[in-house]
Order: C-alpha cells, then structure tokens, then sequence
C-alpha cells in the first residue's frame, strides 16, 4: 500500500503506469547500479523529502572524567555537506544534566560547525549515556532530526551498599548494615555518622584504615512508616565526597488485590 500510495505522488505517473513498473524500475536500479544512484533516483523523483545536509565527524563520543571534576564538555564536530543554507532549529536533550548548543544557528554549504554539551556530573557514578537529537531544517524542506551519545565513565571515590535498607512496618527491628568503601587512589576518613531521625540507634566502625567502613543501624520501633537518612562526614579533599548519604524507610506492605 506504502508503494502504492507514493506512485501517485510528484508526477511519478509519468514515468509508470502502476506500483508493478515502479518496483520494477527500483529493481532495475539496484541489480545495476548502486545505492548511491538509488538515492538520486528517489530525491529527483520525490524532490519534497528531507535528507540530513549535516554530517557529523563521530555520532558517538566516551569520555572518562577524573574524580574531580564537576562538568565534562562532549564536542561533537559536523560539516554542512549539503548545497543548501541549514539552520540548527533546537537539540532535544534527555537529562536535564545536560545542556547543549551549537556555535551558531545557520549553516551554508560547506560550513564547519560543533555542538558542545556539557554533562553536570553531580552525584552520578559509574558509567552513564546520555542520547540527544540535533533538529535541523532546510527552507522548504521538512525537519530533520540527528541522534547523538554521549558516553561519561565516572570514577568511583566513596561507595555505599546498599544506598537504601528497609523494613516493613511491625517487622521486626532488626539491625541492618551499610558497606562503605573507597576504591580511590587516597585513602579517605570518616569523621562523623549522624542520623537524621530520631527512634533509631546508629555505630560505625573502620574495617580497613582509610579504605573500609561499616555503619549499623537499627530502629527501636518499626510501628510508624518513616524515610530518613544518614550523614556521612570525611576528610575527603574533594569538595563534593566531604558528606556522602545512605538511606532508610520503614514502608506499609502493598495490599494484593
């Protein structure tokens, strides 16, 4: 039905009389020449198609960030290879740690051009992918949309396992424990544990100087649901790992219906 519909499009009726001497035709193409001779085929004979003038050097970028860093820039370097005048219309990010543009808006042929995006590592950990879509537009054409990667490694300082422990309300208040280890290259100390609610009785203690930590806690009452967390201070000569967090709740149990 799709080939049928595009026979009556753009005088194709000229050329052939029904969907069987379009395919014939196409076939006729492929078995003789190449894509490339496809494609010029196809743009002449539905000259109102949109076809991305913009080609990028890499679609696809990694990057490793070191422990420090706050913000690491994705370049993405293109070329206007098209004949035609081509205006950025916006870039359509997928998280919002991430802000992108281009170095202007429009682009002639041949014009050389990049889209810087910059990634707000915040808490992030591990390695993270971020997808984003460049839209472009030709005068007179449809939009067009390129899809990009950005792909951060961000090395482990401090961990915590689990983030979270849970009970159920009227479970019984077992203690429960959170690892805490430092795969960085400097050993980092705890200097305080603080829990932010009150009801619960919370210890730590060092398993490996510098390296290994345990925290114990343990509410005296799981009666009420709650969510708190605790406070992890350090010595840590990196600003953002000085306090790191762990989390609890005590939650209801889901009805089943």
């Amino acid at each position: 039905m799709f080939l049928c519909t595009l026979c009556s499009i753009s005088g194709f009726l000229h050329l052939a009389s029904s969907c069987r001497t379009f395919l014939v035709i196409l076939k006729t193409i492929v078995d003789n020449y190449n894509m490339r001779v496809l494609s010029i085929f196809i743009i002449l004979l539905f000259p109102s198609l949109s076809w991305s003038q913009i080609t990028f050097d890499k679609k696809e970028i990694e990057i490793t960030a070191s422990a420090d860093q706050e913000t690491v820039t994705f370049v993405f370097p293109f070329k206007n290879t098209g004949d035609e005048i081509v205006e950025v219309v916006d870039v359509n990010l997928t998280c919002s740690c991430l802000s992108a543009k281009t170095d202007k808006e429009l682009y002639s042929s041949g014009d050389k051009g990049r889209l810087e995006a910059v990634f707000s590592i915040g808490s992030f950990t591990g390695v993270q992918r971020k997808s984003m879509t460049v839209i472009t537009r030709q005068k007179g054409k449809d939009k067009v949309r390129d899809a990009l990667l950005a792909i951060l490694t961000i090395p482990d300082v401090i961990t915590i396992e689990p983030e979270l422990v849970k009970w159920k309300v009227n479970e019984e208040p077992s203690e429960k424990v959170f690892l805490i280890k430092v795969p960085y290259t400097e050993p980092i100390k705890i200097l305080s544990v603080n829990c932010s609610r009150d009801g619960f009785e919370c210890s730590w203690k060092e398993l490996k100087e510098g390296r290994e930590y345990e925290i114990r806690i343990k509410p005296l009452s799981t009666s009420s649901p709650m969510l708190g967390m605790v406070k992890i201070d350090t010595d840590s000569k990196l600003k953002k790992h000085q306090r790191k967090l762990a989390f609890f709740s005590i939650s209801r149990s889901r009805s089943r219906k």
